[in-house]
């Protein structure tokens, strides 16, 4: 069996999603595996169901309002595993999930390793795992951060993730951790997660669309200088394949 694995998943506001987070992970959870659920100053603090409050794999903490990033920081600083998944609490894993990604960061600990969705569009890779360049995310960035998974020294290396965005943090992290950390972005192709797409249900879904821009261009802006070369070697590939003349 692979290593242990832990799933942490921040919450605010959204218990409703609660006991689908809880029937998913009990089902996908090794014996060896953890979950940790961080309230983040929800109105009316979560509580655990009484049969996860039961099941020594589950770990309920509650903070005070400290933002997602900070939330994320608190469940991996908790964690007894070496192996961090990522996991938000309106997504489902599928049942392979944690023992394919266990496997991998076997082989590459010092990566990002990512899961496609079952509502993604079919690639033409026949490989089991492929590199994804991060000046790709420049071009848009379509890697689920609640597919995730991870060595926590990565974590470590690159500093945690960033405590004082509205969101992308995921994107930041992304790249802050393939710069600072030398990790190399790696994405299984099989669909290993469901995700929720409903606009109306979406819990990440109430950021305004000019919060997010602004955050996204003043990611992009902070490591442009240190991605530039290779954005634009993979710029050119793509024009190329597409037909376009401009350099």
């Amino acid at each position: 069996m692979s290593d242990a694995i832990t799933v942490v998943t921040t919450v605010y506001n959204g218990e409703g999603f609660l006991r689908s987070w809880a029937d998913n992970l009990q089902s996908v959870l090794r014996p060896i595996d953890r979950a940790i659920l961080v309230d983040d100053g929800s109105d009316c603090p979560v509580a655990l169901p009484e049969d996860l409050a039961k099941d020594h794999r589950f770990k309920l903490i509650t903070s005070a309002r400290i933002g997602r990033g900070a939330a994320l920081n608190l469940a991996i600083e908790n964690s007894s595993t070496d192996l961090i998944a990522i996991q938000d609490i309106d997504d489902i894993s599928l049942p392979d999930r944690l023992a394919q990604q266990a496997d991998i960061l076997a082989k590459y600990p010092e990566d990002l390793v990512f899961a496609r969705s079952l509502t993604d569009r079919n690639t033409l890779f026949n490989a089991r795992l492929r590199k994804i360049n991060p000046a790709r995310l420049y071009l848009g960035n379509r890697l689920h951060h609640s597919s995730l998974a991870f060595h926590r020294r990565v974590w470590t290396k690159a500093g945690g993730y960033a405590t004082d965005l509205r969101c992308c943090i995921d994107l930041e992290f992304y790249l802050r951790a393939s710069i600072h950390a030398g990790a190399t972005l790696r994405q299984l192709t099989a669909p290993l997660i469901s995700r929720n797409l409903d606009p109306t249900g979406r819990y990440f879904a109430t950021i305004e669309p000019d919060i997010y821009d602004a955050t996204r261009r003043k990611v992009l802006d902070q490591y442009r200088p240190e991605i530039a070369s290779s954005l634009w070697l993979l710029l050119a590939r793509f024009r190329k394949r597409r037909g376009g003349t401009n350099a």
